[in-house]
Order: C-alpha cells, then structure tokens, then sequence
C-alpha cells in the first residue's frame, strides 16, 4: 500500500513540475475556465440578488393585493399598457365588491393623477392619489413620522396629505415637513404624515406620491366621478385567485357585459407578478448555465490542445519512464493528473475574480448579489469534471506509445 502511495505522490510531482515548467501556457488553458465560473457566480449572485429584491417588494405593497384598473390592458412589445381610459370604474363598484366578493377582506378605491406640488419657492411634479385610509391594509402601508388620514377626514373632504419620502427629500430637504402646508393644484394641504418607503417596482418610484382622502381628490383637486383603479386585498393567499374570479364575474354584471364583450376593466395580482418574476429567473438561469458550459468546453478545448502538444514534446520522457518500469497506467496518472489540476486551477482563479468582481459590482452599482454556496462548490466540480474528460484522450494516447519508439523520437 506504501508503495502504491509513493507511485502516486510521484505521478503527482511529476505532472505538477511539468505544469510549472511553462506558466504562459497554463494561463492560456485556464483563461476560458476561468471567465466561465466567474460569470457563473457573478450572474447567478446578481439574479438571485434581484430576485429577493424584487420579493421584498412585493411583500412590501401586499402579497394578497389585487389591482382592478378601469379600462383593458394588451401587452405591446413586452410592455403592459392601457389601451384608454374609462370612466365607468365608480365608488358604487368598489363598495359592491367589497359587500358581495366573500373572498375580498379589503377595498381601497383609489383614483390618481400626476400634478405640480409646491412648497415655499420649491415646486415639483408627482402622483397624487386619493383613496380611502384602507390602503394602508390592501397595499401594506405604515407611516412613519405623523400619521394617515381617517374616515372623517375623508368624509369632511379635509385638505390633508400624507407624502412619500422622495417628495419629502425633493420639496423639504433635510426639514421636517410635519405640520407643512403644500400647494396641490390650486388647493392648500396640510401634511400629516410620511409614508415608510417602499423602494421601486418595474422602474416606478413607490415613494414618490402623496396620499390625499379620496372625496378631496374627487370634488376639489380633479374634478372627476369616477376611478382609476380598486385595490383589494383577498382573504388569503389561497383565494387570491378566487376574488379575482368573484370581481370579474361581478363588475361584468355591474356593467352589463355580454358574454361575446370583453372586460372593460383589467385585473391583475401579485401572484401573477411572482409567476412572471420566477419565469424571467428560469430564463436567465438558462442563459447563465449556457454562458458557463459553453466557457467551460471552450477551456476544455484549450487543455485538450495544451496536453496533446505536451505529449507531442515529451514523447523521449515518456519512453526513458516506460523503459525503467513505468506502467501504462502510471503515463495514463501522470497525464490525468496534469489535465485534472489545469480544470481545478482554472476554476479557484475563477471562482477569486468571480467574488472579486461580486463585490465589485455590490459595492459600486449597488445591485444586491448573493453568493450561492451550491453554485460555487458546482462551479469548482465542473472545472475538476471538465479537466477531467478532456484529459482522457491525450493521457490514453500517451499511455499507449510504444517505449522504443519514444525513445527513438526527438521532441
């Protein structure tokens, strides 16, 4: 057994001093190996990073939350958009679905529009939405200085306004707008409250909004009867889907839709945005995968070119190991070895600049990147794997050169 130890720790020596023995061509094999891991673990970390980014948020704003806006939506180019506006989403259908939809727990009706805010000589440009101190339920709401708007204050039509923290750092700076009075339109409100912030979702900004009672919004700021959109939250998790079939049924009696007429209306929940946030992973993962195994069987190519001119140089070193008692199994090692340590090394360097250029890329961008352990350990068995079978070829046709022959080569 000591010996067979011995035999191996030579082959080892062997093939790592051969290795050694020319660096420029070593990092030329392990170039390809080496950006495959390292995309793998950059891209997989930014994905999955994005990814719980894009959960929380979710969560953030409701993951029972079922938006019913007024007017039908077609896909264009990959983009959801409306095809107009309508007018026939009211006050009457919002109260309806929250009275008739046993799956529904909360309504909150909402009707918004983009307008010029203004404070002291600063002016600026957000969404203001009026609605119903609901929302705080159906869309996971808190504030945080002061406080939102009740019922009565709803009902008064008071002019108070609760705003987000992007419209706090554009009109107050570092002030306390608490106690403030701002401009909407034509109309003086007083702020009450400051929502806790809720980040971006699909490139808007949940922060930059200012939450006025709907009645206001209605009769003082917009002149308008009707809505633009009814936020529900369903009972659970488990019956979003079965309030959304309740609304839908619903409203279409509302609004006297034949079965041959399409919804007036559009209904979309947060499952459906997890579905699709889930699907675009699958893909990117796949684009991903495609990246590192095409990079890898590149670096394969490469070890398969370096160990066969290897073999092609040291055919006499072969023959001179063949002819003082070397077997074809120890050339068959050697060989192996020298290919198995080409993928692994190929995969640690990859796997230094992967971390590298993850902290990088968190540090200077911002993007969240989550490091997978699985993926790293799997990066590292495919670099092995890869040295591995690439090696095959050349470490049989080294083992099989006949000794006298080799030894009456010249490299």
């Amino acid at each position: 057994m000591s010996l067979v130890r011995t035999g191996q720790l030579r082959d080892f020596r062997i093939a790592i001093r051969s290795l050694t023995g020319h660096p420029l061509r070593v990092a030329l094999s392990v170039l390809a190996i080496m950006i495959g891991v390292a995309s793998l673990i950059v891209l997989v970390g930014i994905g999955r990073g994005s990814e719980q980014k894009i959960r929380k948020v979710i969560e953030d704003m409701g993951p029972n939350l079922i938006v019913v806006s007024a007017g039908q939506s077609r896909v264009v180019k990959g983009q959801l958009g409306q095809m107009g506006m309508m007018t026939n989403l009211t006050l009457k259908d919002a109260n309806a679905i929250a009275a008739e939809c046993p799956s529904v727990r909360t309504v909150a009706p909402a009707y918004f529009k983009k307008m010029l805010v203004k404070f002291e000589n600063m002016t600026y440009s957000t969404k203001i939405v009026g609605t119903m101190p609901s929302i705080q339920e159906a869309r996971n709401v808190s504030v945080r200085p002061g406080s939102f708007f009740d019922e009565t204050e709803n009902s008064l039509m008071a002019p108070v306004a609760v705003i987000g923290p992007t419209v706090v750092e554009s009109l107050f700076g570092l002030r306390d707008p608490i106690g403030a009075s701002i401009m909407i339109g034509r109309v003086m409100f007083h702020v009450i409250g400051v929502t806790a912030s809720k980040g971006s979702v699909a490139g808007e900004d949940q922060d930059d909004q200012i939450f006025v009672p709907l009645r206001t919004a209605m009769v003082k700021l917009m002149n308008v009867t009707y809505l633009s959109t009814v936020y529900v939250e369903a009972a659970g998790v488990n019956r979003i889907h079965t309030a959304g079939a309740e609304i839908k049924s619903l409203l279409r009696e509302r609004h006297r839709l034949r079965e041959n007429k399409e919804d007036d209306f559009t209904i979309r929940n947060q499952t459906d945005v997890m579905e699709t946030q889930k699907s675009v992973a699958k893909t990117f993962s796949l684009l991903v995968a495609s990246i590192a195994i095409s990079s890898l069987i590149i670096g394969g190519v490469g070890i398969l070119g370096v160990m066969l001119l290897s073999i092609r140089e040291r055919i006499s070193e072969i023959g001179i190991r063949r002819a003082v008692g070397a077997k074809r199994r120890d050339i068959l090692v050697q060989f192996l070895v020298e290919s198995s340590f080409l993928g692994i090394l190929g995969g640690i360097a990859g796997l230094f600049l992967g971390l590298g250029a993850s902290f990088g890329v968190k540090a200077t961008s911002g993007i969240p990147v989550i490091l997978q352990p699985d993926y790293i350990v799997l990066s590292l068995v495919f670099s092995l794997a890869t040295g591995l079978v690439f090696g095959i070829y050349p470490s049989w046709k080294a083992a099989r050169l006949d000794p006298i022959e080799a030894l009456n080569t010249e490299a």
